[in-house]
């Protein structure tokens, strides 16, 4: 089975300009291509080399660290043919948001969407669209380019079959641990959540958490819920991941199930904990 390269470690990187004319295509207002290595590459608005290699080696060092805190041997789940990931880049939110829904029929009232396909299709491609970051230059960065990284990787490695296949309840693993992995131990707006009262979301809660419930919900209490698991219970994480790995969804459900129960003594004294520093 062909094993992922990592990013950073490039043999060769090219860019090229497609020029088109005419009415507005993916072409010609996308016209720059760029290699990162076996598994990225880059269709962008306009973006530089020196923007391009940085970007490059950013979700380069995302990969090995990724790899590195989940355990996963750079195994895919079986039968995930997405070995490769291609990165849409507008040059702002106003462009994502006037030609993403009329290139590729996605939604744009977001900050960049993943979108993973069907995996088991060999002429599949797995593609996140994206946009710059505008307001922080002349800095460059791509918004949510980590957290949208993490999704592909999580989507190849740790959960069989495709995004409609999964649970409502893997909402809190697939947005905590994207924003986990991407910041780390540095998301004061989640600890900026808990109340030091105690008065918390339960930890079944934030388990059972939908893509209808609160953004804070989603994206910062599953931070702190996958926080939470990788920290102090990475056995029942390893545990996990074999079930998803294999799409065993009725002992994921019973896993969530123990937690709620086990755990939740434990997670309300570990957010008061973490936010007092």
């Amino acid at each position: 089975m062909k094993y992922p390269i990592v990013i950073s470690a490039l043999l060769a990187v090219s860019t090229t300009s497609v020029l088109a004319k005419g009415k507005p295509t993916p072409d010609n207002i996308l016209p720059l291509r760029h290699t990162c290595s076996d598994t990225l590459r880059f269709q962008a608005q306009d973006m530089t080399n020196t923007q391009f290699n940085d970007s490059c080696a950013l979700v380069g060092d995302e990969e090995s660290y990724f790899h590195q805190r989940l355990e996963t041997a750079w195994q895919p789940v079986s039968n995930d043919l997405n070995d490769d990931l291609l990165m849409v880049i507008f040059d702002d939110y106003q462009q994502y948001n006037r030609y993403g829904s009329r290139f590729y029929g996605i939604n744009t009232n977001n900050g960049g969407m993943y979108i993973e396909g069907n995996a088991t299709d060999p002429n599949n491609q797995a593609t996140f669209y994206a946009h710059e970051a505008d307001w922080l230059r002349p800095e460059f960065a791509i918004w949510n380019l980590e957290h949208e990284y993490v999704h592909y990787l999580d989507g190849r490695f740790n959960l069989k079959g495709n995004f409609s296949d999964y649970p409502e309840n893997t909402v809190w693993w697939s947005e905590g641990l994207a924003e986990y992995i991407s910041l780390k131990d540095n998301n004061a707006d989640a600890i900026a959540l808990i109340s030091q009262s105690g008065q918390n979301l339960s930890l079944g809660t934030v388990l059972n958490t939908n893509y209808s419930n609160s953004t804070d919900q989603i994206y910062r209490w599953g931070y702190l819920a996958a926080r939470f698991m990788m920290e102090r219970h990475l056995d029942d994480v390893r545990i996990l991941r074999s079930n998803t790995r294999e799409a065993n969804w009725s002992a994921y459900q019973q896993q969530i199930s123990y937690w709620t129960n086990a755990y939740e003594s434990e997670w309300q004294n570990w957010l008061v904990q973490l936010s007092a520093g």
